[in-house]
């Protein structure tokens, strides 16, 4: 199932043109699971589930993901700093909102940091499994145990074959400065309170007592304007390079096996 372009997204939000009977599914997996899908299973349990990563982790696992697609692509590398710069901060916490909740950007941005806060807590205590990436062989495990699917697949890993093909050698958080990943877990307080409350969760969600979230001003708009500047900067960098000032670029050790 797609998410919808142009004017149509405004009708709905989803193309299911191509989606099998929803009365014979048993799973739906995706980036992009909206509440408005629920529509298309009534009269059945949906059981959701996610799985989280602290802020300072998933921004090096998007950076690397960018990084390897890009440059497969043909395109140029650019900076931790413009790619951080470009990404919104507690990225996950509005993600959920956007993506999963369906909140517009004028009602995101109309929220404290506490209300998102609480917005997304209480949403994640309706799922039936909620924890951290590293999670994932228990959550497959747990699902494949109630499907009757066998959950014993050899493990994959597909950074490390695409960053192998387009030249790439991933980043990792260790090669980052101490003060670059405490800088990036203060200004996502929100994720990061949110991964304190959750990474340890699984199935019991509704037992979970959210993290107190420190008290913080809500600059929102005035890091979508700095997100906006910066991602004009990403596309310039990755189509054409750093023109004058380079910008430092961390490959990773390029001694370090793929």
């Amino acid at each position: 199932m797609k998410k919808r372009r142009g004017l149509g997204r405004f009708v709905t939000r989803y193309d299911c043109s191509d989606l099998p009977d929803s009365r014979a599914a048993r799973v739906v997996s995706g980036h992009f699971l909206g509440i408005s899908v629920d529509r298309l299973f009534e009269r059945r349990l949906i059981k959701r589930s996610l799985l989280l990563r602290d802020p300072a982790s998933h921004f090096v696992s998007y950076y690397n993901y960018r990084m390897t697609r890009y440059l497969s692509e043909g395109m140029q590398p650019y900076g931790v700093e413009v790619a951080y710069g470009a990404m919104q901060r507690n990225f996950i916490t509005h993600y959920i909102l956007k993506n999963f909740l369906e909140l517009t950007w004028t009602q995101i941005a109309s929220l404290s940091d506490q209300d998102k806060y609480d917005l997304v807590n209480a949403f994640l205590s309706t799922f039936w499994f909620v924890g951290d990436y590293q999670l994932c062989d228990d959550f497959l495990g747990a699902l494949g145990d109630r499907l009757g699917i066998s959950a014993s697949a050899r493990p994959h890993n597909r950074l490390t074959e695409l960053a192998r093909g387009a030249g790439w050698t991933p980043l990792t958080l260790d090669l980052l400065p101490d003060d670059v990943v405490a800088g990036i877990r203060a200004e996502n307080t929100i994720d990061q309170k949110l991964w304190e409350t959750w990474h340890d969760a699984r199935h019991d969600t509704s037992a979970v007592r959210p993290v107190a979230l420190d008290r913080t001003t809500s600059g929102f708009v005035g890091s979508e304007v700095s997100r906006f500047v910066n991602q004009i900067l990403r596309r310039m960098q990755r189509r054409w390079g750093s023109f004058e000032a380079p910008v430092p670029v961390m490959h990773g050790d390029p001694t370090a096996p793929a």
